[in-house]
C-alpha cells in the first residue's frame, strides 16, 4: 500500500486493477474493488488495520468486470456514472467463471467466494461532488475508455484516479472505447494545471502526467491502423496482424502475452465491427 497525500491510499498489487481509499473524519471512501475475490478480503483487512473509520461509499471508475466483480463483498453504496449502471444492469445475479474469450483478467478467477452482482445505487451523468469528513472528491464524466468512465479528482492532493484511461502496462481494452474522445481527454489531462501531480491508473503503480503521452500515442497508433480497415484496404483476418504488432508495446512472458493478444483482437473486431455498422447506417 502506498499513500499518496494526506490519507489518501492506494494498492497496485492486486492482479487485474489498482484500488484506492480516502479515509475521511466521516468514513472511507473506497475507489474500485479488487477482481479476485481473496483479494478483495485482503483489502478489507488492510483496510482495517488502517483505521477504525467505517467503510462509507465505494466508486466505480468503469464496468470493466475487472474492477466491478467483488463490490458486494464490501458492503457499502456504489458510486458510479449513469451508463455503468446500464451496462452492469446486463450481468447475470450470480458470477459464473468466463470464458477466455476477451482477455479480461477477470477470466481468470474461477471461485467467486460469494460475490454476486451489486447495481451503483448512486449515479450522475457529468460530474458529482463527494464531500465526507472534511475531504472532498470531484468525480468527472470522461468518456472514452468506456461509455461511462469515470475520473476522480482530488484537488487538495493533486492527484487523479484515471482508471482504465490509462492502464500503462497492461494493453486497454477497446471493445467499447470511443478512440478520439480517448486521446483528447488523456491529452486534456497532460495539458491541465491542477488535479495531475499524482496520476493513479487503472493498473500499473504510480505515475504523472507526463508518462500519459506513450499511452495517447499508442491510441493514436490503433486509430491508424483501424483507418486502413475503414478505406477498405484490409478485411477482418489482417486484426490478427495488427493485435500482433500492437502487442509489442507490452513486453510480457508468453502466457500474459496470449491473454493480452486475446484482448486487442478481441476489442480490435469489436472496433471493426462498429466501423461496418456506422458505414452501413450511412448509406
Amino acid at each position: 500500500m502506498q499513500k499518496i497525500g494526506k490519507d489518501i491510499y492506494v494498492e497496485s498489487s492486486f492482479p487485474g486493477v489498482t484500488v484506492g481509499a480516502i479515509v475521511t473524519g466521516e468514513g472511507v471512501v473506497l475507489i474500485d474493488a479488487p477482481t479476485h475475490p481473496a483479494d478483495a478480503q485482503l483489502w478489507r483487512m488492510r483496510l482495517r488495520e488502517l483505521t477504525d473509520q467505517p467503510l462509507r461509499y465505494l466508486i466505480l471508475l468503469d464496468h470493466h468486470r475487472d474492477r466491478a466483480m467483488t463490490v458486494s463483498l464490501f458492503g457499502v453504496p456504489v458510486i458510479a456514472h449513469d451508463q455503468t449502471l446500464e451496462q452492469m444492469r446486463t450481468w447475470p445475479e450470480q458470477f459464473k467463471p468466463l470464458l477466455p474469450e476477451t482477455g479480461a483478467d477477470a477470466e481468470w478467477v474461477n471461485d467467486w467466494g460469494g460475490a454476486r452482482l451489486t447495481l451503483p445505487t448512486i449515479t450522475f451523468s457529468e460530474q458529482m461532488r463527494l464531500a465526507l469528513g472534511g475531504r472532498t472528491l470531484h468525480l468527472f464524466h470522461r468518456p472514452g475508455s468506456a461509455p461511462g468512465a469515470t475520473w476522480v479528482e482530488i484537488p487538495d492532493a493533486e492527484a487523479v484516479f484515471l482508471g482504465d484511461a490509462a492502464a500503462l502496462k497492461s494493453p486497454p481494452f477497446l471493445a467499447e472505447a470511443d478512440l478520439e474522445a480517448w486521446v483528447n481527454v488523456l491529452a486534456e489531462c497532460r495539458k491541465k494545471k491542477t488535479a495531475g501531480r499524482v496520476v493513479v491508473p487503472g493498473r500499473g503503480g504510480l505515475t504523472n502526467k507526463l508518462a500519459l503521452k506513450p499511452a495517447e500515442d499508442f491510441l493514436k497508433l490503433v486509430r491508424r491502423r483501424l483507418d486502413s480497415f475503414s478505406k477498405g484496404k484490409k478485411g477482418r483476418a489482417d486484426l490478427d496482424k495488427v493485435a500482433a504488432e500492437l502487442v509489442e508495446w507490452f513486453p510480457a512472458n508468453a502466457d500474459l502475452r496470449d491473454h493480452y493478444l486475446r484482448r486487442l483482437s478481441h476489442g480490435l473486431e469489436a472496433q471493426f465491427d462498429a466501423q461496418i455498422l456506422a458505414t452501413a447506417q450511412r448509406s
